[in-house]
């Protein structure tokens, strides 16, 4: 009797887990549906190629670098020289790591179009997470307020 119920509990234990995951907040939406927003004069019935959406994404990667560097600007201007070094030495580690994570993405999708697609996906995503934790976790210098305290494990 259990053995018939159990597809229907694993499809309510995995509706509850999605339901609770806590979302990573808005980010930038690198999806197809974005690409033929930006794709110009296309209408909405207008199949949209993997050529539009690597534009779209190339412009997306471009505006996420502008927004990391700027973000990164505005707290490296409240450090100290050894801070601000230690800060962009880990900054060229992270484009190491960046960089070699998406082109694993990029050759997981070598056996089809998708493959620049999805390493540029990967690349903006990466960026706008490190952007969002540089923002969060310097942004007391910017506020001149001490940081807050840190979450204790349950």
């Amino acid at each position: 009797m259990l053995a018939r119920q159990l597809p229907t509990l694993a499809l309510a234990v995995v509706i509850v887990a999605a339901c609770t995951t806590p979302d990573r907040e808005a980010t930038n939406d690198t999806s197809a549906a974005r690409a033929s927003a930006n794709a110009g004069a296309k209408t909405d019935t207008t199949p949209v190629t993997t050529h539009d959406m690597v534009e779209a994404l190339v412009r997306d990667r471009k505006d996420a670098e502008r927004q990391l560097s700027a973000v990164e600007d505005s707290v490296w201007v409240f450090t100290g020289d050894s801070v601000a070094t230690l800060l962009r030495q880990a900054h060229t580690s992270w484009e190491q790591y960046r960089k070699l994570e998406c082109d694993a993405i990029k050759v997981a999708f070598s056996d089809g179009t998708m493959a620049p697609v999805a390493q540029l996906e990967c690349w903006i995503d990466l960026t706008d997470d490190h952007k969002k934790f540089i923002a969060e976790e310097y942004d007391y210098l910017r506020n001149g307020a001490p940081p807050p305290p840190a979450a204790r494990p349950r």
